[in-house]
């Protein structure tokens, strides 16, 4: 009763005018403008709004989601809390409902919640503290759908439509800006991906593989956030940052590693058909070179082709350096440095060339040309300070590799403390260094005690042999 005496009232003054500027207003203006002026609604707004803010703080969901539709349908304008605490709201409704048609009628309501934001989402911005853009909106949007749709609509659930909300979130902020977009929310987001490949492992690969190097490459971005925070000695931000980036990062490359999509039987399989479609194409050309050098295809001859066609079209250092891998081999070691070279040759500035001699480094590595890694590893350095930590991280697995554990563990050491962004791989790399010098250690001491089981045991046999002759 305390919530509906007003409410015939209050109908009388609703409006449906279309959203305005209320940049300056005051809480009063802002509930004027769809109740009217009249004092009485203007207080009675004033109290739902209280009623609202505490029926949320006590977890009284119920209570909530009645005042939530009074000030839904008669100040729409009043607090942004309609907007940002309703789908919370609704998410526990959702959870502690029991009943499936109740479920799905709190689930719509979510849904238009989302799309009324949206429509009115200038309106909202003109007086918020913290302006939201499209993108924020669909983010937030996409989760809660993804948390709560499967339960809702059970068997109808299809988990395209979450992949949609989240694809169509990350690209709205990457072409109108937003909030930055969390370490959680690109997990989840590529975690939706895992599930769609592995229900459509023939039709989604190439998908798959392009939302794994952008989910990477975002997360990468961040920590460099985190670099450059440390850099200008906000140690906390950074720190935040690292927390933030570092574990959805080693989650993603978990999960894409577990997948099994980086085959690269079916990679090269898949790029092996659609080369003639491809193959005047620079950007699909250059793209197809990137997936196929990360998941260790860079030596099969598609790639070669590939990159040879791309290098036709327009030489850039991604397809110069896949013929200097072709080259490499071929055993044509001067072709080889000449297209490398040219590789760098290709890019406008230093710090670009750092992250050119890096490409390299890891190019050489596959080809266990271990000397040539270190040494373009160190010109990494030489180009681009900035790059000390990747490239001492990118050491230290080189060393790993030659069976140098402690040099490999120092270089981890270096890493972490040139470059905070890093400092997750590293110490995980610095684990596995550590147990693999633990079972080399291991191995070690068991050849050497079966050793010395067969000296003594030859030795025996020599003592018997030497006995029994006399």
């Amino acid at each position: 009763m305390k919530k509906q005496t007003f409410a015939i009232l209050l109908a009388l003054f609703a409006s449906g005018a279309m959203a305005q500027n209320f940049e300056n207003s005051t809480l009063e203006e802002r509930i004027a403008h769809s109740t009217g002026e009249n004092e009485d609604s203007i207080k009675t707004a004033k109290g739902y709004i209280t009623m609202f803010q505490q029926a949320g703080a006590n977890k009284d969901w119920q209570d909530m989601y009645i005042d939530y539709q009074w000030l839904k349908n008669y100040a729409p304008f009043a607090v942004n809390g309609i907007y940002t605490q309703g789908p919370f709201m609704f998410y526990n409704l959702i959870n502690t409902e029991q009943d499936a048609v109740k479920k799905k009628k709190y689930f719509d309501e979510m849904m238009e919640l989302f799309d009324l934001r949206q429509k009115n989402l200038d309106a909202l911005n003109s007086f918020a503290k913290t302006k939201s853009t499209l993108g924020d909106v669909l983010s937030v949007k996409a989760e809660y759908y993804n948390w709560t749709a499967p339960s809702v609509l059970g068997q109808s659930f299809d988990l395209r439509e979450s992949y949609k909300n989240f694809a169509e979130a990350i690209k709205m902020v990457n072409e109108q800006g937003g909030r930055e977009i969390t370490g959680s929310f690109l997990q989840t987001f590529f975690l939706v991906s895992d599930a769609v490949y592995k229900a459509m492992p023939n039709t989604k690969r190439e998908q798959y593989l392009q939302d794994y190097l952008d989910s990477k490459d975002a997360c990468e971005k961040m920590l460099q956030l985190a670099k450059e925070a440390q850099a200008n000695g906000d140690t906390a931000t950074a720190q935040k940052l690292v927390a933030t980036y570092d574990a959805p990062l080693a989650a993603i490359e978990q999960t894409f590693s577990a997948s099994g999509a980086a085959d690269s039987a079916q990679i090269i399989a898949i790029y092996t058909k659609k080369f003639d479609a491809y193959k005047e194409d620079i950007t699909k050309l250059n793209s197809a070179i990137n997936l196929m050098a990360v998941n260790d295809c860079d030596d099969a001859d598609i790639y070669y082709q590939y990159a040879e066609a791309a290098y036709a079209i327009e030489p850039t250092y991604t397809s110069a350096i896949g013929l200097a891998q072709k080259a490499q081999k071929d055993g044509e070691h001067e072709k080889m440095l000449e297209y490398y070279n040219k590789a760098l040759e290709l890019c406008s500035s230093d710090a670009n060339r750092g992250v050119i001699c890096l490409n390299i480094c890891n190019a050489l590595t596959k080809g266990k040309q271990f000397t040539g890694a270190l040494t373009y590893a160190e010109k990494g350095i030489a180009y681009n300070a900035d790059l000390t930590g990747k490239a001492y991280l990118k050491m230290a697995n080189i060393y790993a590799l030659l069976g140098q554990y402690g040099e490999a563990t120092n270089y981890c050491d270096k890493a972490s403390e040139a470059d905070i962004t890093v400092s997750g791989p590293a110490n995980r790399l610095k684990e596995n260094i550590q147990k693999a010098k633990a079972n080399q250690d291991a191995n070690d001491k068991a050849r050497k005690e079966y050793e010395d089981f067969i000296k003594r045991q030859k030795a025996e046999e020599e003592f018997w042999s030497k006995g029994a002759k006399k």
